[in-house]
């Protein structure tokens, strides 16, 4: 019996947007997005990525400068760089809401699982206007635990209070969701690519499958 419904965040309820990243960052510093995030996740893994929110704005203060030391970068720009909030460019899925408000209609608790490296998972739920609808949020850096780990998946459902095998899990990572069936939960790859469900295979082409799983669990 299902009890709990958990998420993924980026690319399941929540995208960032490129465009706006982009023009915005491009403008303060040389170096493409993408090579931009890639020097990021070098940088933190070697630095070691947030684990509590005081400790965030520490570490993003420090790449800034060091990128700004590498590229001789004026003092004005790097203020800017260091004043940017990553927060401005994410966005939610229009279907994001209504899937956890499904989940909630139903009594079931509901939870967010990321791998995200910095420690703002839950601010940024608030942000996106969904914390209202969820029960618990992990960050990896946070409980120390990464997908497909079968620890992380296991302390989210202690969090929530149900068994791995009373959770319905969502991730556009194929590697997350075969993480996520291995503890026993039910889960689903979303893949926002395609026009249709196709749930006998566990792939949804968006957040409106919980409706349709929850409605066939009953």
């Amino acid at each position: 019996m299902l009890k709990a419904v958990v998420f993924d965040r980026d690319g399941v309820l929540a995208y960032v947007d490129v465009a706006q990243a982009s023009a915005h960052l491009t403008q303060l510093q040389p170096l493409s997005l993408l090579d931009l995030m890639k020097r990021w996740q070098i940088w933190g893994e070697r630095e070691g990525f947030p684990c509590t929110l005081e400790d965030e704005p520490i570490f993003l203060r420090r790449f800034w400068l060091a990128l700004a030391a590498d590229f001789a970068l004026s003092d004005q720009i790097t203020e800017q760089l260091i004043q940017v909030n990553y927060l401005d460019y994410l966005r939610a899925f229009d279907d994001a809401r209504p899937a956890l408000e499904v989940a909630r209609a139903r009594g079931l608790r509901t939870g967010v699982l990321s791998n995200f490296a910095l420690a703002s998972l839950a601010p940024s739920l608030e942000v996106l206007e969904l914390s209202g609808a969820i029960d618990v949020a992990c960050a990896a850096t946070v409980i120390g635990a990464s997908k497909p780990q079968p620890r992380a998946y296991e302390i989210v459902a202690a969090q929530l209070g149900v068994a791995p095998a009373e959770c319905l899990y969502f991730d556009d990572e194929p590697d997350c969701v075969a993480g996520a069936t291995a503890v026993g939960m039910r889960a689903i790859l979303i893949d926002r690519t395609r026009s249709s469900h196709d749930l006998a295979r566990g792939i949804a082409c968006d957040l409106t499958a919980v409706e349709a799983i929850l409605a066939g669990a009953d």
